[in-house]
């Protein structure tokens, strides 16, 4: 389930699959708190771990054993259902994070903890959206922006600068993808290479392209 979610996210953006999520995956929590030094939030479904020095990056990716069981015996790859979108996303956020760091270390490049939200709200309608397409699931094509948009909480344990982080984020991303949905539907070559250019942008560069392409869309 893992690669294919990862090469489905690879395949939307033409980049490169040098690193194996699974090679990097952690299921214990235990461990993966004792990594994060403190750094994950209770009941944490999904963290990515993060270290940097002169050595160069450390990387390992959190997910929760329960919700890779669920998805692996439901395979939404196959057939969607409502009841598996959280775990799909918990997941699809992971692998997101996981594909934004390491390709723009590839690139010598630096990435906010805002533009890694961003870009996994984004990954995570657009990979649901096309899996929907695909298996025609048309009511879910109709609601999936409000359930994943509108329907948002946060966690407890957050502080006021994360929440507004992650609003942020949200928010960016509704108006993005709200603009992209129609294209996806009526033309979707032409959505995926606005995908594919938007990704490789910085992200002053993201937030000026949503103003222009977006904001008027809703």
């Amino acid at each position: 389930m893992l690669s294919r979610l990862q090469q489905q996210l690879n395949d939307i953006y033409q980049v490169g699959g040098g690193y194996d999520v699974r090679d990097f995956l952690i299921t214990d929590p235990r461990l993966a708190q004792c990594i994060g030094d403190g750094a994950m939030l209770t009941d944490s479904r999904e963290t990515l771990l993060i270290a940097e020095d002169d050595q160069g990056l450390a990387l390992s990716l959190y997910l929760d054993s329960a919700v890779l069981e669920r998805l692996e015996s439901a395979d939404p790859l196959s057939q969607l259902r409502t009841e598996l979108l959280d775990d799909l996303w918990q997941v699809l956020e992971g692998v997101s994070h996981f594909n934004c760091v390491v390709w723009k270390a590839s690139q010598d490049r630096a990435v906010s903890l805002l533009e890694l939200e961003l870009q996994a709200e984004i990954d995570k309608f657009v990979s649901t959206m096309l899996l929907a397409l695909t298996q025609g699931e048309n009511d879910m094509l109709n609601r999936l922006h409000g359930w994943l948009f509108d329907e948002v909480s946060f966690h407890d344990e957050l502080d006021g600068e994360q929440v507004d982080r992650y609003r942020a984020a949200n928010d960016y991303a509704a108006r993005f993808c709200h603009a992209l949905r129609r294209r996806l539907i009526a033309d979707d070559e032409q959505a995926l290479a606005e995908l594919r250019r938007f990704y490789r942008l910085s992200m002053t560069d993201k937030i000026s392209h949503i103003h222009s392409q977006s904001w008027s869309a809703i």
